[in-house]
């Protein structure tokens, strides 16, 4: 069986390095999990620190910022879905862990919609280029009675982007922004480097 994401990069896929392999080694339709550890930067522009609360009442992003914050990430398979299912737990120092839970469905090659659990979702391509797995923003959408209504609002929150780079055989380096709308800086963003500690295959 493929994995969820070699159907993702498709043609690309042979391409990856090993660490990214591993990273995305998870199968559709089963319960399989891989978990990375690492630490990761995390920034938030002044205007976001402000709606911290908000973030934390809907689960999304982080309420905190911080430097090399210890971050565990666990990625789960369903086993009734192509789902591939983000577990991010990070562990800013002298509070509980911060649990950011997102899911990935991908309907065709490249492309792939991570929704949160308020129903919000970003649509991104993916592609190999060179060395590096790039995130490029494809818009926002909000989930509602099964279909998927655009959110226009990048002019306020910015476009997303990210990318991936193997840095060994097991390990990579990651970062995503959210920029290029009103404000000057990101809205938010954070960056690391990640270790595959686990695969774990489960029918």
């Amino acid at each position: 069986m493929k994995t969820t994401f070699e159907a993702v990069f498709d043609e690309q896929w042979a391409a990856l390095p090993p660490a990214l392999k591993a990273h995305y080694a998870n199968r559709p339709f089963s319960r399989d999990r891989v978990t990375v550890e690492g630490t990761l930067d995390v920034e938030m522009h002044p205007w976001m620190r402000k709606l911290s609360w908000l973030i934390k009442l809907t689960g999304m992003l982080t309420p905190y910022e911080g430097t090399a914050v210890p971050t565990t990430v666990h990625f789960h398979s369903e086993p009734d879905s192509n789902a591939f299912v983000f577990e991010r737990i990070f562990n800013f120092p002298g509070r509980a862990p911060v649990v950011f839970r997102s899911r990935m469905i991908s309907k065709r090659a490249h492309r792939v919609t991570e929704y949160m659990k308020t129903g919000a979702g970003w649509k991104a391509t993916y592609y190999f280029d060179k060395d590096k797995v790039i995130l490029r923003h494809a818009g926002y959408v909000v989930r509602l009675l099964g279909l998927d209504i655009p959110m226009p609002i990048e002019w306020l929150v910015g476009y997303g982007y990210a990318y991936e780079q193997a840095t060994g055989e097991d390990s990579f380096k990651m970062h995503m922004q959210m920029s290029g709308g009103l404000l000057e800086k990101p809205l938010y963003s954070y960056g690391g480097e990640f270790r595959v500690t686990e695969i774990l295959r489960r029918d």
